[in-house]
């Protein structure tokens, strides 16, 4: 009987073998800090910073590197975080931000500015207080030329034509009159005066660029950048200014024909009956011959077409009787076919 217990218990042993315990769990890592967190404590400090009334030059030198790394950012959280800094900020508190971005010999509100990033951001701070738009109408002032002939820095300066106070508007307008003829040689600044010249809010500013730009009209005409911007205060200026220009350019016509900026020159003021006289004269009393290569060549075509379908009267009779002994020319050059047909519809 103790032989079958023994069997038994020996079976129950070899059905059930001993499990091991399971191993310990390993220890807890510590999780890493949600987004928000982070997000939460950078606000925080840079609000802070820009809070401190006394900042040493190291926290004010982090504080700056910081704030650009944001407004340069092309992140959307760091767009918000800004959106949010800022909006937190009361009148002094601007003006102290306004100040830190322009130390440092403008340094850092340069680089700001010439971000495409950085540029939006710093024209959201302009308007909302007038002791901080004096620190940045400063610092443009101080580097106009280069604001204004950059890719995205202009902007900035012509935002703050719209938002600045009336003393600080007279000021910017005055300044753009001084460097107008330069920036409107160079590719950025002549973008920059031909959004100023669309724009009517900047009317108090344009009225006046439109004579500067008809006294140097000859000048800019002969520019690759500046003839456009010619072109811009013919499309919007008045009846005055069109005939400043007009009369600043007599002489020059026919030249500027040849040209593929100047030709949109000379047809702007040809379609106004009030100046287009000045270039029918031109065109009347320049030679045959360099008639004949303006109706056949690549951009002086365009203007022959022009005075012959705008003009009437004595001047488009004595344009036409000069051009119709080249008939036989014009019919066979492929600029002027258009201008042949014009002369052989005429009686």
């Amino acid at each position: 009987m103790a032989n079958s217990d023994d069997s038994f218990s020996l079976s129950i042993k070899q059905e059930n073998p001993t499990v091991p315990p399971p191993p310990p769990p390993p220890p807890t890592a510590t999780p890493p800090p949600r987004e928000t967190d982070l997000a939460d404590e950078k606000n925080q400090s840079l609000l802070n910073s820009l809070r401190s009334t006394s900042l040493t030059p190291q926290e004010a030198q982090t504080c700056l590197r910081s704030l650009t790394n944001v407004m340069t950012s092309g992140e959307d959280e760091d767009a918000a975080l800004f959106q949010e800094v800022i909006s937190k900020l009361n009148e002094s508190e601007l003006k102290r931000m306004a100040s830190l971005l322009t130390s440092k010999y403008d340094h850092y509100f340069l680089k700001i500015a010439r971000n495409k990033n950085g540029s939006i951001h710093l024209q959201k701070l302009l308007g909302k207080s007038d002791d901080a738009d004096t620190f940045f109408l400063a610092a443009i002032f101080r580097n106009f030329f280069n604001v204004m002939a950059d890719e995205h820095a202009p902007y900035v300066a012509i935002q703050g034509m719209r938002v600045f106070s009336r003393e600080k508007k007279r000021a910017m307008r005055d300044k753009i009159l001084t460097y107008a003829v330069p920036l409107g040689c160079d590719q950025y600044g002549s973008i920059a005066l031909n959004a100023i010249i669309r724009d009517v809010s900047f009317l108090y500013c344009s009225v006046a660029l439109f004579d500067v730009v008809a006294s140097k009209a000859r000048f800019l005409s002969y520019s690759r950048y500046g003839n456009i911007v010619v072109q811009q205060v013919l499309k919007h200026c008045s009846l005055h200014s069109t005939r400043n220009i007009g009369v600043s350019l007599r002489g020059h016509y026919v030249e500027l024909s040849f040209t593929e900026g100047g030709r949109y020159i000379v047809e702007k003021i040809l379609e106004r009956d009030e100046t287009g006289v000045l270039v029918m004269t031109e065109l009347l009393e320049c030679g045959s011959d360099n008639l004949v290569s303006l109706a056949t060549s690549e951009y002086g075509h365009f203007v022959v077409e022009t005075a012959l379908k705008v003009t009437r009267g004595v001047l488009f009779r004595g344009l036409v009787n000069k051009l119709k002994p080249f008939l036989p020319l014009l019919r066979t050059s492929p600029q002027s076919t258009t201008i042949a047909q014009i002369l052989e519809s005429v009686p």
